[in-house]
């Protein structure tokens, strides 16, 4: 089979309307779909377009929410807690981290942990928000335990 090359625009489009077709609102089938997107432009494919059949088994399973109700819940001048109602993470962490930089631009830190949301693909995509503002940008996240770690117990000897 001969190779097919798209360009991004095409790969945007396809992106954008299948989270569409998932339930997203424009806006946030558009911010998901350059999260995507960003990753397969810094040679992350794991975490890129390839991953949308992940994405859609969990809308599937109903284990996401494509019309998420997106909200700070407790909050001080330099700090927040969000809660992501489900959403997608590709949603849900651009929202934190917009919530951080409006902190850090008014007490000079903002740091914003997120509950209730799912895979929100590489973290440098969000990190990165905060460049525009010639601010540093950390983002982390949790993930189930797969592997243990290099010095544990369960790897001596081995």
């Amino acid at each position: 089979m001969a190779e097919q090359v798209f360009t991004y625009q095409q790969l945007y489009t396809f992106t954008i309307q299948i989270f569409q077709k998932m339930g997203c609102s424009d806006p946030h089938a558009q911010v998901a779909a350059k999260a995507l997107l960003s990753a397969d432009l810094r040679g992350i494919d794991s975490h890129g377009i390839a991953r949308l059949s992940g994405y859609i088994r969990l809308w599937e399973a109903k284990r996401v929410n494509t019309t998420p109700a997106i909200k700070i819940i407790h909050e001080s001048p330099s700090t927040a807690v969000v809660d992501g109602d489900s959403g997608l993470g590709l949603v849900v962490a651009p929202f934190a981290m917009q919530v951080a930089i409006d902190k850090a631009k008014q007490a000079g830190t903002g740091w914003v942990s997120v509950q209730n949301s799912n895979h929100f693909g590489i973290a440098a995509h969000h990190a990165m928000m905060a460049l525009p503002y010639d601010m540093i940008g950390i983002t982390m996240t949790n993930a189930s335990p797969c592997s243990t770690y290099f010095l544990h117990r369960s790897n001596a000897g081995n």
